[in-house]
C-alpha cells in the first residue's frame, strides 16, 4: 500500500511539471526600445517575477489563462491575456510613459504589434553613429522606400522622396506638429538643422500611415519626437570637426523629472562650414528649449526652436562632362558635341559657377577683392508652440496644442547671370565696373550710365546687373485639438479638430546694386500692369525696393477627424475618417486698384477634401503578424499648384487629387531576429506635377495642376543579432512607379509673373523620376568589447529615371522613356568609443567617414536640358558629394 501511494504520488508530480510551462519575454521602453531593468510582471497578486538588468522576466505556469499585469515606474501599466496550454510562450511588453502616451494621442506614433501600417524607428543612438554633420533626411536612406539626396550640395538643401512621392506629399512632424510649407508643402530642412542633439526618435511611416490630421499625407509621415520629462538626467558638451573647415559646438540638457513636476529639456547648436562644393559655405545657429510641468493628471508643455541661418546655394543643372568627362565618356555623353566648348569640359565634382570675385573700389582704389556667391540663402523660423495633455481617468485623454512660426528671409540671385568663359565662374567684376566705370564713345570721351530723366540728380550710375532676393515673411497659427476615449478595455475612439491660418508676403527686392546707385524696371512688362500712380512704364528702384512681383496669399486649412480602434490580444483593426476644407485668398500688390482704390484680389477659394481609411493587424503568435491597410483620400490641391505662379489666376478646372490605395505586410519579431516585408499599391489621379527647364540660358517652370500616376512596390527589412556584440541590419525595396496620363504643362518665366507657354504632352507608361525605384541597404555593427563600436554601411540605389521635360513629350516623342541614370553604392563608416569610468559622466569619441570610397555617381537629373534625346548627353545633372569625414567629441554628464 506504502508502494502504491508512493508511485501514485510521483506520477502526480510529474504530472504536474509536465503541465506547466515557461513564459518569457523583454520588457523595453517604447519610445526608446531600451530595456527596463526592475519592471514587475505579475500573474496573481503578489505572484509574479521582476525583470532582470537586460530586461528579461520568466515564469513557469501551469495550464489556463493568466491576466499578465507589467508596471514599471513612471509608466503606465501594460496588460496581456494569455492562454498557457502545452508550448512555451515568448510575449515581449513596451511600456509607455505619460509623454509618450501624449505622443500617441498628438503625433499618432505607430507601436508595433498593434497599428497596422508599415513603419521604422530611427533611435536616438542610431542618429548618433551615422548621421555626422550630413542634414537628418540622409540618415534615412537605411529605411525602405526612402530617397534622400543633398540635391546641389548646399547645407539645408536636402530633400526626401518615399515611395517615389516628393516630400510636398509627405508630412512632417516635430512632435506631431506639421512643418510643411502652407503653400507648397516643400519642407527646409535648414530650418532645424540641429535637432538631432535632443531626438528621441524619428518614426517613418510609410504609406497613408496612421496620422488623424484632416489634411494628410500620401507618401508617408516623418514623426521626429524630442526628449523630455520621461527620458533620464543629462548634460552634454560636444565638439565635432570635419572636412573644408566643418566646425559644429553644441550644448544639450535633459533634467528629467523633477520635483513639483517640472521638467526641461535645451539645446543649442552653432555649425560653420565652407562645404564640400567649392563657396559652398553655412553659417547656423540652432536653439530649443521645452518645459514641461505635470500637475496630478494635466501634462502642460511649453517648446521654441529656431535656426538663424545664412548658406550658400548651388542650384543650376549642368551636363556630365561639364564636372567629369570620363564618367560621361563611360556613360554615353560624347563629350565632341559643339555646344560643349572645351571649356565646359570637366571641371571636377565641386566646380560651382554660382559665385565669382568682386573688387568693389569705386570709392576706394585699395579695397580688397572678395569672393562673392551668386546664390544665398537666408532665413529664420521660430516655432512656438504650446501644449496642453489631460488625463481625468483611465478612460479619457484630452489634448490641445497651440503653435505659430513666424519666418523671414529670402534667396538672392544676380537678375542676369554673366559668366567669364575662362574660369566658367559668375563674372562679377564686368557686372560691377559695367555699373560703375561707363564705357567711351567713338571720340574716346568717357560716358557714365547716367539717365538723363533722372529726378534724384544725386544719382549717377544705373545698374544694368544687380543682385535680387526673393523674400519670404510668413505668419503661421495652428491649433490641434485631440481626444482619445476607451469605451472598454478593446474599443477606443479618438477625434479632433485640426485649424491652420497661414499668412505670407513673397516678394522680390533689389538686393545689391553692385556698386551703382538705382535700376530701371520695365514693371508694365513684368507684371502686366501697373500701380494707378506708375503713369510710366520704366520706374526708378532703389536697394530694398519691390520689383517684379509682390505677392499676399492666405491659406486657411481646417477639418474634423475621427478614429475607431479595436483590439483584441489577438488582432486589432481601426477606422479612419476626415473632413477637410481649404480656402485661399492671393492680392496682388502690383496689381491695378479698382475705382475704388483696392487693390486687387482673387476672392477666397475653398475646396473641400475627405479621407476614408482603414486596417487591420492578426497576431499569428507571439512572434509573427500581418496587416493590411486600405484607404481612399480626396485632397485639395496645394495652394501653389491652384494658382499659375505669381498671379491671381487659377488654372481651369481644378480638381481635388484622387488618392486610392491598399497595403499588406508580415512581421517577424524574436529578441534576436525582426524581419518584416510589405506590398503596397496605389492609383493617384489629378496628381499635381511642377518642375523646371532650360530656355536658352535661363530657367523657366513649368506646372501641371493635374497628373494621374500608379505606385507600387515591395518592402523588405530586417534586424539579427547573433550575438550580444553583432547587429546586422538588411534593407531592400523595388517599386514600379510610373506615369499614366497625358496632360497639359503650363509654362511661366523665372519670375512666375506671366504663361509663356503651354504644352500638351504625353507622358504615359514614363517611369516616375526623381527617386531610386531600387534601394538596398546593409550594415553591421560590432561592439568587441564595451564601449566601442565600429558599423559599416553599404547603400545601393538603382533603376532611378530623370524628371521628364514636357516639351519633350510631344508628337512622336509622347511616351518616350526618360533617360535612366547609372546604378550606385556608397559605404559609410561609423566607429566610436564611450569611456564611462563611473556612473555620473562618460566621454564619447566618435569618427564617420561618408562615402569612404570615394565614389562618383550622379544623384538628381532632368531630361532634355542640353538639346533632346533622352539620353546622357541632353541631361542637366547633379553629382554626389566624394569622400567626407568628421569627428566629435561628448562629454556627457548623468
Amino acid at each position: 500500500m506504502k508502494t502504491i501511494v508512493i508511485f501514485l504520488a510521483t506520477l502526480l508530480l510529474s504530472l504536474a511539471t509536465w503541465s506547466q510551462v515557461k513564459v518569457s519575454g523583454v520588457v523595453t521602453d517604447s519610445a526608446t526600445g531600451e530595456t527596463l531593468p526592475g519592471a514587475t510582471v505579475m500573474y496573481e497578486e503578489g505572484m509574479g517575477a521582476v525583470t532582470d538588468i537586460d530586461g528579461k522576466y520568466e515564469l513557469t505556469l501551469s495550464s489556463g489563462t493568466y491576466l499578465l499585469k507589467v508596471n514599471y515606474v513612471g509608466m503606465d501599466e501594460k496588460t496581456a491575456e494569455i492562454i498557457v496550454d502545452k508550448y512555451p510562450i515568448y510575449l515581449n511588453f513596451e511600456l509607455t510613459g505619460m509623454t509618450l502616451q501624449e505622443m500617441n494621442v498628438v503625433a499618432d506614433v505607430a507601436v508595433g504589434r498593434k497599428t497596422p501600417v508599415a513603419f521604422s524607428d530611427i533611435s536616438s543612438i542610431k542618429i548618433k553613429e551615422e548621421l555626422g554633420t550630413r542634414d537628418l533626411p540622409l540618415i534615412l536612406n537605411s529605411t525602405p522606400g526612402v530617397y534622400a539626396t543633398q540635391a546641389g550640395g548646399g547645407d539645408g538643401d536636402a530633400r526626401i522622396n518615399i515611395r517615389g512621392f516628393n516630400q510636398r506629399n509627405v508630412s512632417v512632424m516635430v512632435d506631431g506638429i506639421p512643418m510643411n510649407d502652407m503653400e507648397n508643402g516643400w519642407v527646409y530642412w535648414s530650418n532645424w538643422f540641429g535637432l538631432d542633439a535632443v531626438t528621441q526618435k524619428i518614426q517613418v511611416q510609410r504609406g497613408l500611415g496612421a496620422s488623424k490630421l484632416a489634411v494628410p499625407a500620401i507618401g508617408g509621415n516623418i514623426n521626429i519626437l524630442s526628449k523630455g520629462i520621461d527620458d533620464d538626467f543629462g548634460v552634454t558638451l560636444s565638439s565635432e570637426m570635419g572636412n573644408n573647415q566643418n566646425l559644429r559646438q553644441g550644448f544639450g540638457f535633459n533634467s528629467g523629472r523633477l520635483k513639483g513636476g517640472w521638467g526641461v529639456t535645451s539645446a543649442f547648436s552653432y555649425k560653420t562650414n565652407d562645404g564640400w562644393v567649392t563657396q559652398l559655405g553655412s553659417r547656423q545657429l540652432f536653439y530649443f528649449l521645452k518645459i514641461t510641468k505635470q500637475v496630478e493628471d494635466h501634462s502642460f508643455t511649453f517648446s521654441i526652436m529656431g535656426s538663424p541661418q545664412y548658406h550658400q546655394q548651388r542650384l543650376g543643372l549642368q551636363r556630365l562632362s561639364y564636372y567629369d568627362t570620363d564618367y560621361a565618356l563611360a556613360h554615353g555623353e560624347d563629350t565632341t558635341n559643339a555646344a560643349a566648348t572645351q571649356l565646359e569640359l570637366n571641371r571636377g565634382l565641386k566646380f560651382n559657377s554660382e559665385w565669382g570675385y568682386l573688387k568693389r573700389d569705386r570709392y576706394d582704389p585699395n579695397a580688397p577683392e572678395k569672393a562673392e556667391s551668386a546664390r544665398t540663402n537666408y532665413y529664420h523660423k521660430p516655432i512656438v508652440n504650446l501644449k496642453h495633455f489631460w488625463t481625468p481617468n483611465h478612460r479619457w485623454a484630452l489634448s490641445n496644442v497651440l503653435y505659430a512660426s513666424f519666418g523671414k528671409g529670402g534667396g538672392a540671385r544676380p537678375n542676369v547671370s554673366k559668366t567669364d568663359p575662362e574660369t566658367g565662374l559668375t563674372d562679377y567684376q564686368y557686372m560691377y565696373d559695367k555699373n560703375t566705370k561707363g564705357f567711351t564713345n567713338f571720340l574716346g570721351v568717357e560716358l557714365f550710365p547716367y539717365d538723363l530723366n533722372q529726378v534724384n540728380d544725386k544719382s549717377y550710375y544705373k545698374s544694368s546687373y544687380y543682385l535680387q532676393s526673393n523674400v519670404n515673411s510668413h505668419r503661421w497659427y495652428g491649433i490641434l485639438s485631440t481626444f482619445k476615449f476607451r469605451y472598454n478595455e478593446n474599443l477606443e475612439f479618438s477625434g479632433g479638430f485640426d485649424g491652420r491660418y497661414y499668412h505670407t508676403d513673397r516678394y522680390q527686392v533689389v538686393y545689391d546694386l553692385l556698386g551703382g546707385d538705382y535700376v530701371v524696371v520695365d514693371q508694365t512688362v513684368q507684371n502686366q500692369n501697373i500701380l494707378t500712380e506708375q503713369k510710366e512704364a520704366n520706374v526708378v528702384r532703389y536697394e530694398n525696393d519691390r520689383i517684379n512681383y509682390d505677392i499676399t496669399s492666405y491659406v486657411k486649412q481646417y477639418g474634423v477627424f475621427l478614429l475607431a480602434e479595436y483590439s483584441k490580444p489577438k488582432y486589432s483593426a481601426f477606422i479612419n475618417g476626415t473632413l477637410s476644407a481649404n480656402e485661399y485668398n492671393r492680392v496682388d500688390h502690383f496689381a491695378l486698384h479698382d475705382q475704388e482704390g483696392n487693390e486687387k484680389a482673387s476672392g477666397w477659394q475653398k475646396f473641400k477634401g475627405a479621407t476614408i481609411k482603414g486596417g487591420f493587424k492578426y497576431l499569428i503568435d507571439s512572434k509573427q503578424n500581418v496587416f493590411v491597410n486600405a484607404g481612399y483620400l480626396s485632397r485639395a490641391q496645394n495652394m501653389a499648384n491652384s494658382y499659375s505662379g505669381n498671379t491671381l489666376n487659377l488654372y481651369n478646372d481644378l480638381a481635388n487629387e484622387k488618392i486610392s490605395s491598399i497595403e499588406l505586410g508580415y512581421m517577424y519579431s524574436t529578441k534576436k531576429l525582426k524581419p518584416s516585408i510589405n506590398a503596397y499599391y496605389t492609383i493617384w489621379k489629378n496628381r499635381p506635377h511642377t518642375g523646371t527647364k532650360k530656355d536658352g540660358t535661363e530657367n523657366v517652370y513649368y506646372n501641371v495642376p493635374g497628373m494621374s500616376a500608379l505606385h507600387k512596390g515591395i518592402e523588405f527589412e530586417i534586424e539579427y543579432t547573433p550575438i550580444k556584440s553583432v547587429t546586422i541590419e538588411g534593407v531592400a525595396s523595388v517599386g514600379d512607379w510610373r506615369w499614366t496620363s497625358a496632360n497639359k504643362a503650363y509654362i511661366t518665366n523665372e519670375n512666375g509673373t506671366a504663361v509663356i507657354d503651354s504644352v500638351q504632352f504625353d507622358a504615359r507608361g514614363i517611369k516616375v523620376g526623381d527617386a531610386a525605384q531600387t534601394q538596398g541597404s546593409f550594415a553591421i555593427r560590432y561592439a568587441p568589447f564595451k564601449g566601442f563600436y565600429i558599423k559599416p554601411r553599404i547603400t545601393y540605389f538603382d533603376n532611378n529615371f530623370s524628371e521628364f521635360d514636357p516639351d519633350a513629350l510631344t508628337g512622336e516623342n509622347g511616351g518616350k522613356q526618360s533617360w535612366q541614370m547609372p546604378a550606385y553604392y556608397m559605404i559609410d563608416l561609423g566607429a566610436g568609443y564611450t569611456y564611462s569610468p563611473s556612473k555620473k559622466y562618460s566621454l564619447r569619441l566618435s569618427m564617420n567617414v561618408m562615402n569612404l570610397t570615394d565614389l562618383i555617381y550622379i544623384t538628381d537629373a532632368t531630361n532634355n536640358q542640353y538639346g533632346s534625346g533622352f539620353d546622357a548627353k541632353s541631361a542637366g545633372v547633379f553629382y554626389g558629394q566624394g569622400l567626407r569625414w568628421t569627428a566629435g567629441l561628448t562629454l556627457t554628464f548623468k
